[in-house]
């Protein structure tokens, strides 16, 4: 689970009186570990979300979880699912990386005539979480695509294993009038046309270097919580305006000193990391796209052609010519 989305949570509990420190008591963990952590686990998830529908008695927690979260708060998944290229593409992209959302929760897409069904279950769950995880996940993938394709790609029907008739004028808010409340399955239901509609802020490259940085991610468990990987995340999200250290161990939540102090441990430096990213992101520009040096040079970060050419001839012991004319020939 990306630790993001504790501060939807958190604020949530806050509008109830319930502090940050009355969730993470008997969990082991402090607001500091929270900070410094890419992902929960799925035992760690569920002892939060656990704890927080025992503090706050809400069955309509999770729902209201899914209303308030921002797709850009899940950091470069979100850039993922926002530069997709229909809603269809940006529900597969959901499904293939659910072990950063809900790592508890079987998600699954099951075709149908005319339809494409986002399936959720966790039988092996208390009945309460498991219930808070479908409203999480289905009420904030509804509200991002209304809000992602000018409300064209939303429509779908929800069928729930569970509800409460007081309930149905909530959900009704999110969803539409195609509730149903105690079905036998629980699934959103979308519609052909609903899933061809186009993403606004669809970009084809931008998304192919967020999902091949999702894939390496989430592909190596031992990077979690590495404030080296963090520094190259904020990196990635901020584009072609990157932030000096400063700016990066503010949105850290610690100083720029300590945020030395930790890169330095991991035998690293910023300007190092900062490198890395340009160099990849160049990379990816000069491969995958027919784009002049000269906006490539713009695009990660640098003021002339020269300089940035100086550059990539340092990183890579060759020059950005060569390595499209490679392309080219491969």
């Amino acid at each position: 689970m990306l630790s993001p989305v504790l501060p939807v949570l958190v604020d949530l509990l806050a509008d109830q009186g319930i502090s940050e420190t009355q969730l993470l008591d008997t969990t082991g963990m402090r607001a500091l570990d929270l900070d410094a952590t890419t992902f929960f686990n799925s035992q760690q998830a569920d002892e939060i979300c656990g704890r927080a529908i025992k503090l706050s008695g809400d069955r309509l927690l999770g729902a209201k979880l899914g209303l308030n979260l921002e797709i850009v708060s899940l950091g470069i998944l979100g850039y993922a699912l926002m530069t997709s290229a229909t809603a269809g593409d940006m529900v597969k992209i959901l499904v293939r990386y659910k072990r950063a959302v809900l790592p508890s929760v079987r998600i699954e897409l099951i075709p149908g005539a005319g339809t494409l069904e986002l399936h959720c279950s966790a039988a092996h769950l208390p009945e309460a979480l498991e219930q808070f995880y479908k409203d999480s996940l289905f009420a904030g993938l509804i509200t991002n695509l209304k809000l992602l394709t000018d409300n064209r790609g939303a429509a779908a029907s929800l069928e729930l294993d569970y509800g409460q008739s007081e309930d149905m004028h909530f959900y009704q808010s999110i969803f539409g009038s195609k509730v149903r409340f105690n079905s036998s399955r629980c699934c959103l239901i979308f519609d052909a046309a609903s899933l061809a509609v186009p993403i606004t802020s669809s970009d084809p490259v931008a998304q192919d270097i967020f999902r091949r940085e999702c894939d390496r991610i989430l592909a190596n468990d031992d990077y979690a919580g590495v404030v080296s990987e963090r520094v190259k995340q904020v990196l990635l999200l901020s584009r072609s305006e990157f932030p000096t250290g400063a700016a990066v161990a503010e949105q850290m939540h610690m100083s720029e000193s300590t945020l030395q102090r930790r890169l330095a441990k991991e035998g690293t430096r910023f300007q190092q990391l900062l490198d890395q990213v340009r160099y990849r992101l160049a990379l990816e520009y000069l491969q995958g796209t027919e784009l002049p040096v000269a906006e490539i040079a713009a695009l990660v970060g640098f003021s002339s052609s020269a300089n940035f050419r100086r550059s990539f001839k340092r990183w890579s012991a060759t020059t950005p010519a060569k390595i499209r004319q490679a392309n080219e020939l491969g």
